[in-house]
């Protein structure tokens, strides 16, 4: 009996050295989600502790609608899905094929190949400000939300695209500049390079104090910051979420992140995101931009054709009625020829 428990025993510890030797040999996300399952609860545990809800340390100095209005989620559930498709069609590590089975109905067709969640998050996170893939399909699979300024902005310059009033073009631009321009609060609430340098140079669990208004240290005052930032975002220009996409992949990053040693996040993020990220957000931008042109110009256009038409239309009634006035005209004068004679004849007699 004492020789069964010692090989047990062994067995045990043989496991789980070879679990931590394949967790650290793993160069992926994967590993940390081989349990998870999106369909028993129609959303992952992990998000479900640390998103909208006031219950997590790291995400209670935000209220649930200011987490909300960050992002849902079902946001989060998507880029977790996404990154379990890649796992699960590429075979990586101890995803079995029942989680695979119960999760894939909800694969999205579409979704990135990556192994690393950080890429996912940055991708829901900017389809959120257009609502499309290369493919022009966006992730149907869950209920994965657009942000409510860009859906504000989106539908409301479409309608302009449409109209035809010549103060078109300067209505445009006035609400432009209210919705995109960058203002001196953006200076300040701009926290990429906070974020960047805290992400890299600090553990998960540090990080997150930083972000979470809890740093009491020299620091405070940056976390404060960064903090207020994060409550006031309701508040923020479209300008202002584009230039912060970077710093909430990464805040997020850490906030679903379980078991990874802070070398492997360092190996991993940074070949992703070593600029990248932000040359993205430039380019979309730059595409936004272009958009209110291509809009401002359409709009214009609309204007112009439909004012030479009416001009060509009001020059063609004149025409007609002038025809129509000489005819009369000519038909008086003929009408006074043909009664002349009539009128000689009646001013001899008399």
């Amino acid at each position: 009996m004492k020789k069964l428990n010692k090989i047990l025993i062994i067995s045990v510890l043989l496991g789980c050295f070879t679990l931590n030797l394949t967790s650290a040999a793993d160069n992926t996300d994967c590993w940390v989600f081989w349990r998870l399952i999106y369909s028993d609860k129609w959303s992952y545990d992990i998000v479900d502790t640390k998103r909208e809800t006031d219950k997590s340390r790291f995400t209670n100095f935000l209220s649930v609608a200011q987490q909300a209005a960050i992002i849902r989620k079902d946001d989060l559930n998507t880029a977790i899905l996404n990154l379990k498709k890649f796992c699960c069609e590429n075979g990586i590590w101890d995803l079995t094929a029942d989680t695979c089975k119960k999760d894939e109905p909800y694969f999205n067709p579409n979704a990135l190949d990556s192994q690393y969640l950080f890429d996912h998050l940055f991708d829901v996170i900017m389809r959120r400000f257009n609502w499309l893939t290369t493919d022009m399909d966006i992730y149907t699979k869950t209920k994965m939300s657009t942000d409510d300024k860009w859906t504000e902005w989106r539908e409301w310059i479409d309608e302009q695209a449409k109209s035809t009033a010549w103060s078109t073009p300067q209505t445009i631009i006035n609400k432009y500049q209210q919705t995109w321009k960058q203002t001196e609060s953006s200076l300040w609430y701009n926290i990429t390079s906070r974020i960047y340098s805290t992400f890299w140079n600090f553990s998960d669990q540090d990080f997150l104090i930083y972000v979470s208004w809890k740093w009491a240290s020299e620091n405070a005052d940056d976390s404060a910051v960064v903090a207020n930032a994060m409550k006031n975002y309701d508040k923020r220009t479209l300008y202002d979420r584009y230039i912060n996409a970077c710093a909430l992949s990464e805040y997020f990053y850490a906030l679903l992140d379980l078991w990874v040693v802070s070398d492997d996040k360092n190996t991993i993020i940074k070949r992703l995101s070593d600029n990248s990220c932000d040359k993205i957000i430039e380019r979309q931008i730059d595409w936004e931009n272009a958009y209110v042109v291509l809009v401002i110009q359409k709009s214009s256009n609309l204007f112009l054709s439909n004012y030479v038409e009416w001009y060509i239309s009001y020059l063609y009634q004149r025409q007609e009625k002038l025809e129509k006035l000489w005819k009369e005209t000519k038909d008086r004068w003929l009408d006074v020829v043909r009664n002349t004679p009539n009128l000689e004849k009646r001013t001899v007699k008399w």
